[in-house]
């Protein structure tokens, strides 16, 4: 069978080419999603260690166990995670009035328009 033709670098202006849809060497941190832990610290390096599963299960108790967002919009829905107000990476801290409970739907579509931020702030 052929091999497939090589594609662009999906860098704006990068032009390498490479054997398998994505990102060039040198582009490779701008893929979207999930990194290994070499690359972005462990959960301990990120300050998600012991100290924040207690301050976690303090902020789901507070929050009744039930999702902020829905709460606000009128539904009401069981919160899994625990989620920054002002994300970490926009200045804000892990203080508990910047923190809510949240579902996992929600914290999805929060963290999708975050991270979409992020990069129209970046290019």
């Amino acid at each position: 069978m052929p091999k497939k033709a090589p594609t662009q670098c999906r860098h704006y202006g990068c032009g390498r080419l490479v054997q398998t849809p994505g990102y060039c060497e040198e582009h490779a941190a701008d893929a979207i999603g999930w990194q290994s832990d070499r690359v972005r610290g462990s959960r301990h390096q990120r300050g998600y260690g012991s100290r924040w599963e207690k301050q976690r299960a303090r902020i789901l108790a507070r929050d009744n166990g039930l999702c902020q967002p829905c709460l606000r919009d009128g539904r009401i829905t069981a919160a899994r995670h625990v989620d920054h107000v002002i994300a970490k990476a926009e200045g804000g801290t892990d203080v508990d009035v910047n923190l809510q409970s949240i579902c996992v739907r929600c914290h999805k579509a929060k963290t999708a328009e975050e991270s979409a931020r992020a990069r129209s702030i970046a290019t």
